[in-house]
Parts: structure tokens; sequence; C-alpha cells
């Protein structure tokens, strides 16, 4: 008979291989979950167990399978189970994740930590319950937890619990190759998936090692590049990498080396026909499981036609600035041909179309002066003629912008050489490649503008052509406006001479002095106006400022300024005059045709004058009296509402006392913290009332241009009147004082 010794053994060892055995069967932790449950609690002569997996350090144990005797109704206890949350340190299993260690409740009463399960467990008649970690040791290596429960604990021997400790080892390295069969299944189906991608995406992917040579190449890598996989791999990466760059492969090679991942890097590269590109490149370092760092892959996207419009706009703002800074045509020729250079070519030039039809006069613009200097002269001594094959003469013939990506073809050479110093000149620029454009306006030919890139790999292709083309038009704009600047600058100094009366007229009873200080010439002249009507109880007086500047602005204020005086011929109110005056600029052509406007009118009553003043918009005119300033002002624009808006004052005007007005053009001058308020304008008047009024308009002018820095930005109206003294008759008119 065997002893009772031998018999556990004997046992131990035969759940021990129907566990091996399991174990090694099993696809996964849910098929091998009930049998190794009922394997211990049969060792362990218990009446339940469940098994717990461990999906992630932050998230809760989740129940994979559980397991009771048939004697046993265990439901309720997995039903509870399914609904609580079990984390590191909750609850019994809880307790062996966190630790590591088997957790033991030989008494679920007495259990130091809250058991969310005793209510359930007790009306089981389940008193103890132990927690088994998979494996046991580190908390961190935990994969599973194994629990059990049982109605009636007994101490177990230690031979058994080490042995549950083997079943633990045994399970949690069943459960670790797993899952890195299935993460290495994943990651092959990745990999292939990968692969498939890599062929089909419309991005150029390539690999490359760690010593820069290509090892991979996929079918859009050949379209962008122009190289089959044939050529690329095997070959170092620096063959795509123009040599302005060729530092630039260490840099990247070295970041790939520390690990870095380069995400949108914009730079350029070399198609196999010679073409540079621009490219955005993301490069990522390449890892093997066994060898660590091996390489890294790149990914780059065609962006050319994306910087070439980015740089297209940025060059288009800038240079229109430039090429309309001047109004002088050879000025302003000079510009736009220097305005290109390094930028778009190394060699720019205008070809104008001469009075007997011929193109020359030319101007040249080059990274190279002395090469500038050369083709200057030798297009101004040989012009083109425009029946030739030149390409100049082409574009012009057929009205549109081409290309020629090779000037070194022997039969472009001989179209574009106009003798031998001129090939001698091609040869020693080293001409490479051309765009010509034609330069028109306004259905008026000009010549055509030239674009040559010299030496290097640079080349024009059909996507530089609709920049160029606009650049053109842009530039034969400025070049026709550079022509008519004469004869519009006659017409806006003619127009400037109706925005005021030769000489203010003279006004029995009042002294006036005018200050008009046009700040723009030509056609920037401004729309600053004043008149002085007079009547024969005394006179209307004007002050106004039309919107914008040039001619538009200067007829709009000639067109205000005649108005005023044929409606004070009909009308004696200065509110319903400007009313009149708003309805004018409503039915104006343009949408700028506002003004504002000060119109007063002064009777004389005696040695005692009375105002009537309308303000629509304007800086407040300024009473200066004994008493201190009075503001007036108020209404709003003229031209901008169908009612208009306009403030009436009235009142009087006596001896010794000042009425001055001013435009903002007085207000506003030099920079934004130099700005002045009407109040200021105010003070000033009144400070100065004392003085001779054409000192005073010359003092208020005087405060202006020096906050201007002796320039002032706007036109600059200051007016000033004041009854004269009188000694029981009226005095004889003096002259009137003007500054303009």
């Amino acid at each position: 008979m065997q002893e009772p010794q031998e018999l556990e053994l004997r046992r131990y060892l035969r759940s021990q291989r129907e566990l091996a055995a399991r174990l090694i069967e099993g696809e996964s932790l849910a098929q091998v979950a009930p049998r190794f449950l009922e394997i211990v609690a049969n060792l362990l002569r218990w009446e339940a167990g469940a098994i717990w997996e461990v999906a992630g350090e932050d998230e809760p144990l989740q129940l994979i399978a559980a397991w009771s005797t048939p004697e046993l109704d265990a439901e309720p206890l997995w039903r509870r189970s399914r609904e609580l949350t079990f984390r590191r340190g909750t609850g019994l299993p809880g307790d062996a994740w966190e630790t590591g260690q088997i957790a033991l409740a030989p008494n679920y009463s007495q259990y130091p930590t809250p058991t969310p399960r005793f209510e359930v467990s007790a009306e089981l008649g389940l008193e103890a319950a132990l927690a088994i970690p998979v494996p046991i040791g580190s908390p961190e290596k935990v994969l599973a937890v194994a629990e059990f429960h049982t109605t009636s604990f007994e101490a177990q021997s230690q031979e058994l619990m080490d042995l549950l400790g083997g079943f633990a080892e045994q399970l949690g390295s069943f459960v670790a190759r797993r899952r890195a069969e299935a993460k290495s299944a994943e990651a092959e189906r990745f990999r292939q998936h990968l692969a498939e991608v890599v062929r089909g995406t419309q991005d150029a992917v390539l690999s490359k090692d760690l010593d820069g040579v290509v090892t991979s190449w996929n079918p859009a890598a050949s379209r962008l590049y122009g190289y089959g996989p044939e050529e690329a791999i095997g070959r170092h990466i620096s063959f795509l990498v123009p040599p302005d760059h060729k530092d630039e492969e260490k840099v990247i090679l070295d970041r790939v080396k520390r690990g870095e991942r380069l995400d949108t890097y914009e730079t350029e590269r070399l198609r196999k026909d010679g073409t540079r590109i621009s490219v955005s490149l993301t490069v990522s370092p390449i890892r093997s499981p066994l060898r660590g760092l091996i390489g890294a892959s790149v990914v780059a996207r065609d962006i050319t036609a994306d910087v070439r419009r980015r740089r297209a706009q940025e060059f288009l703002v800038a240079a229109s600035r430039l090429i309309d800074s001047s109004l002088d045509p050879i000025e302003t020729a000079r510009t736009i041909v220097s305005t290109a250079v390094p930028e778009l070519a190394e060699l720019c030039l205008i070809d104008f179309r001469r009075p007997d039809g011929w193109l020359g006069d030319s101007v040249v613009a080059g990274a190279n002066p002395e090469m500038a200097k050369r083709l200057e002269r030798i297009r101004r001594e040989k012009p083109l003629d425009p029946a030739g094959e030149h390409p100049v003469a082409q574009v012009l013939r057929l009205k549109q912008p081409m290309i020629w990506r090779d000037l070194k073809a022997p039969e472009v050479i001989d179209k574009v050489s106009q003798g031998a110093d001129h090939l001698q000149l091609m040869q020693d620029a080293g001409y490479n490649s051309a765009a010509v454009v034609p330069l028109a306006a306004r259905g008026r030919t000009i010549g055509a503008l030239s674009f040559l890139h010299a030496h290097g790999d640079l080349r024009y292709d059909q996507g530089d052509l609709d920049f160029l083309a606009e650049l053109g038009e842009r530039a034969g704009l400025a070049l026709d406006n550079a022509r008519l600047y004469q004869e519009r600058d006659r017409v806006a100094k003619n127009l400037q001479r109706g925005l005021r009366p030769p000489h203010p007229a003279e006004v029995e009873g009042l002294e006036v002095s005018v200050i008009f200080e046009a700040a723009g010439e030509g056609i920037e002249v401004g729309g600053d106006l004043y008149d002085v009507i007079p009547t024969e109880d005394g006179c209307w007086i004007l002050v106004g400022d039309v919107a914008g500047k040039g001619s538009t602005a200067a007829g709009v204020s000639v067109a205000v300024r005649h108005s005023v005086r044929g409606l004070t011929r009909e009308i004696d109110e200065p509110d319903e005059v400007l009313r009149r005056v708003n309805d004018l600029l409503l039915s104006g052509e343009t949408l700028n045709d506002f003004a504002t406007a000060m119109l007063a009118r002064l009777r004389r009553h005696g040695e005692v004058w009375s105002i009537a003043l309308a303000s629509a918009g304007h800086p407040a005119a300024v009473l200066a009296t004994d008493s201190g300033p009075q503001l007036l002002g108020g209404g709003s624009v003229l031209g901008a509402w169908r009612e208009a808006n306009v403030e009436r004052h009235e009142r009087a005007l006596a001896p010794q006392e000042t009425l001055a007005l001013c435009t903002d053009g007085w207000l506003e001058v030099g920079p934004v913290n130099a700005h002045q308020g009407p109040e200021a304008f105010a003070e000033m008047t009144q400070a100065l009332a004392g003085l001779e009024l054409d000192e005073v308009t010359e003092r208020l002018r005087a405060d202006a241009v020096g906050r201007g820095s002796g320039r002032l930005r706007d036109d600059l109206v200051v007016l000033a009147i004041r009854p004269r003294a009188t000694s029981g008759s009226p005095e004889a008119p003096r002259a009137v004082a003007v500054s303009a």
C-alpha cells in the first residue's frame, strides 16, 4: 500500500504533466485557462477559480475564464466580478498584481484591504481565497492573475505552494510566448501591408543605410527622379543632391544616427535630366529588432509647383513695390531687370521696340556686371530684326511667352547668336536656358523681357511661364505708366490750380490769412481745397478735403469747390449747401467720391460779424475768444449716406476774435505718436490769437512741418479770419496775407 506522501507526489506530477500538455497544445490564454484552473483547484482541493489578464499598466484586469466544481454554482460571484473594476491594489487580484506575490485571504472577513465581493462570497459559503500572480516576481512582469476560492481553508504544504509557483511561471511563459508570436505575426502583416502601400503610394519612398547607400526604391521615386530601381539601388544618395547642397546629406545622416526624425524638410533635388526640383522630405530612422538602427526611410513629395507659386507671390509683391517706385522710363526699366537678378535669372534684359520697328535700346542687369555691360553694348549696337529667328523676335511675333530649355544646342545657338562677339559672350557667360515674355500695356507693344540662366544646372520649364508672364504684364504696365507720367502730371497740375483761387479774395472789414502747402507733386497731388467767396454783406469761407490722391481726387475737389460757388449764389444757408454737395457726390461715377467740408457764411453787422457754420465730418474749426477757444465741428463725411449729417453752429465774431480752420494735414503729420487732435489746434490758435493774423497761420504751419521733420505727409490748409479794427468807420482793406 502506497504512503500518503507518495500518493500526493504522484498527484502533483500528474497535474504538472497535464498542465504542460495543455500549454503545448493551447493557442491562447482563453483556451487553456479553464483546464489550468481545474488542475490547480484540484491540487488545492478548492471549489472555484478564475483567471484575470493584464491588458496594460493603466488598464483594469480583464476576466478571461472562470471555473467551479459541479456542486457549487459560482455564477453570482463571477457576475459580480464582471461588474467590478480591479486595478493595481484593488481587491485580492489587484493586490497580487501590485506586489507580484501570492495574496492569501484565509478569512475574507479579516482581509486587511477592502474585498468588494465579500457579501457574494459569504452567501456562497466561500470563506477563503488566494490570488497567484502569473508569473510570481516583479510586479512589472505580471501578465495575469489566477485566483481560487474555498469554503474551508486549510494550510497548504510548502511543496504545493512551490508547485503553484512553477505552474504560474509556466503559464506566464506561455502567455509571453503567445503575445510575442501574435505581435510578430501582426508585424509581418503590417510589413507586408506597408510594402504594398509603399509600392502604391504617389509619394516617392526610398530607404538608405547608415552610409547613405540606397537600399530600396519605389515606383513613385522612379517617376519623381527619373531613375529606375536598377539605376538607383546600390548608389550613394548624393547622386540626387545638387552641388550647392553637398553638405546637406551628411547633416541628415548625422541626425538619423542620433535617432531623430525629420518632418517636412524642404530642400531641392536633381532629376536624371538635370532639372532641379523642390521636395518636402520626411526622414525616419529604420530599426531592426536584432541589429538596432540600420538606416533611414525617406518619403519625398514634389512641391516644386507650390514653392514656385509661393516664391512667385512673394517676389511679385516685392517687385511690384520696386517697379512702381519710379516714373522715369529708363529708371523703371533698370529697376525691373535688377530686381530679377539673381532671384530669377543670372542675366535679365529688356529689349524695346524702337520707332523704326527694330528691337534694341536694351537695358541689362546681371549677376556678373561685366557680362551685363557687354550684352547691353552689343544690343544697342546691333538691334534685333523683328522678322528674324531670335527668341525675342519670335515671342513678339507670336505675342506669347516662350522658353528655351537648352541654349547650348547647336540649332538654338545659330538663332540666338548675333555675331562673333555675341557668341563669345554666350560662351563666357555660360548661357544655359532662357525665358522670354512680351511687354505690352493698353494695347501697345513695348518690347520683350528676357530671363537667362547662366552656368549651373538651372533651367526654365513650362511651370515658370505663368509667373514670368504675370511679371511681364506688371513690368509692361509700369513702363507704360512711366511713359504716361508727364502727360498725367501736366493734367494733375492743371487740376491742382482749380483747388484754390489764385489769390484769396479781399473781404471788406475782414483780415484773411491762408496757408496752402501741397505735400504731393504731379499725379500724387492731394484733394485739400479752400475758397473765399465775397458777398455784398460779407463772404463765404470753404475748407474741405476729398478722399484719395491723384488726378481723380483733384477732379472731385475742383467739382466740390465750383459746386459750392454756384450753390451759394442761390442758397443762403451753409448746411443746405453742403446737403446739395452730398447729392452731387452720391451721383458720382466712382465709389470713392467722399469729402469732408467746413462751410461758413459770415455777415457783417457794424463792428460785429455773425457766423453760420456748417460742418460735415471735417476737423473742427476754432473760435478764439477772450473767454477761451470754442470748437465748432461735427457731422459726417459727404458722399457716404443719402441723408447728409451736417452740424450747424451760429456764433458772433467780435473784433480781435479769430476763427481758424485747418485740414487733417495739420493734425496727422509725422509719426503716429506726433499726431494732434482738434483740441491741440484750438489750444495753439488761442495762444497765438494776440499776434498778427499772418503770423498765426505761419506759426501753425511751422508747428506741422516741425512735427513732420520737415516733410508733410498730406496737403495742408490753414485759414484764419479776424474782423479788422475800426475807429468809427470801416478801415480801408489791407492786402490779404497768403502763403502757398
